[in-house]
């Protein structure tokens, strides 16, 4: 096993190592991973066989003087990050050095929310974007203006029963801020936490999340209060298709639906965060019971998990193509009242 230690297998290009089981061709020697071999139905050299080719190994005594550094594997997520990276690409977790440092930040064994992270504390900012695999979750301490406390989460630890390391998975990108929200919402029993992104954005943040329900929720909704408006210019453009129609109710409508329309605005961004923890803790707990811990596990968080800029760029393209309708179907005073709109806005 130890001649075929840190070569590469010809399939999947990873060294192998001590514990792998690696099977070798008859014919010219080359090694694979069991797996590997098996996936490739058989050597991936056999149009060489028969003309002298044998495999040799990448370890010569000059590389083994100075070995290839290997990619680094994520203890945290497991992700497979370049040789020599500092912090995992995906989740963020420090390697090496920057490990070893925190390791020692996060010897305090104190309870949740002990260390102080404020400007009293002197080391707080140093310490804020360090942890082993760890997410700093914030609280205010009752009395105290300054009193903003973390929380070292590693990899085995658990939010809603999940490991942190599986949640990392799931959650791709601004994992570590995600993570720190939970634990807050969880430590506190709170489900509020306002969410800048949900607040501005709308059904964008919802689909970019894979939130589907939600996001085709808010749509709906978005399109319902928009009724008043839509009627509104249909009758400025003196449409037909609003002839005859007791419109008076407009003004009224419109106000309800501005009332409407704010409040949602206002929910969104408070409950934001308590709905996606709500369902990608539901997707990963399904995750997780189909399959077993390990790698296979880790590569279905990320595909079913992450984010979804197809489904923004969708969204966009369906209410474009909305509005692009209603435009349509004004006809010939579309441009009477497009300037009623803006009269409307300006006043």
């Amino acid at each position: 096993m130890a001649l075929y230690t840190g070569n590469h297998c010809p399939v999947c290009n990873k060294a192998f190592t001590d514990t792998d089981d690696v099977v070798v061709c008859p014919e010219c020697g080359t090694p694979y991973h069991r797996a590997c071999w098996q996936q490739a139905g058989g050597c991936v050299n056999a149009d060489k066989h028969g003309t002298g080719f044998e495999w040799t190994p990448e370890q010569t005594a000059d590389s083994e003087a100075n070995p290839p550094q290997e990619e680094r594997i994520c203890p945290n997520c497991g992700a497979h990050n370049a040789p020599g990276a500092r912090f995992c690409d995906h989740c963020g977790t420090p390697f090496g050095a920057d490990a070893a440092r925190a390791r020692s930040n996060a010897a305090n064994p104190g309870p949740i929310y002990t260390r102080p992270n404020g400007p009293d504390s002197g080391t707080g900012a140093r310490q804020a974007g360090n942890g082993t695999g760890s997410a700093a979750g914030a609280a205010r301490q009752p009395g105290g203006f300054a009193g903003i406390f973390r929380r070292e989460l590693r990899p085995d630890d658990t939010i809603d029963g999940i490991k942190a390391k599986d949640w990392a998975s799931f959650l791709g990108p601004s994992s570590l801020t995600y993570l720190a929200q939970f634990i807050r919402m969880e430590e506190l029993k709170r489900k509020t936490s306002v969410s800048l992104s949900a607040f501005f954005l709308g059904p964008v943040y919802f689909f970019y999340r894979k939130m589907w329900k939600v996001g085709v929720a808010l749509t709906a909704l978005s399109l319902v209060v928009t009724i008043p408006t839509i009627l509104a210019l249909f009758e400025a453009a003196s449409s037909p298709l609003v002839a005859g129609l007791n419109l008076d109710w407009l003004s009224g409508a419109s106000m309800v639906c501005l009332f409407v329309d704010t409040a949602q605005l206002l929910l969104r961004s408070l409950f934001a965060y308590y709905l996606y923890k709500k369902e990608a803790s539901r997707r990963i707990h399904a995750i997780c019971e189909q399959l077993p811990e390990g790698q296979e596990r880790s590569d279905a968080l990320v595909l079913r998990g992450g984010t979804s800029a197809l489904a923004v760029v969708l969204y966009l393209l369906v209410i474009l193509a909305f509005w692009l309708a209603i435009y349509w179907f004004l006809g010939s005073g579309r441009n009477l009242a497009v300037q009623a709109l803006m009269q409307a806005y300006m006043m």
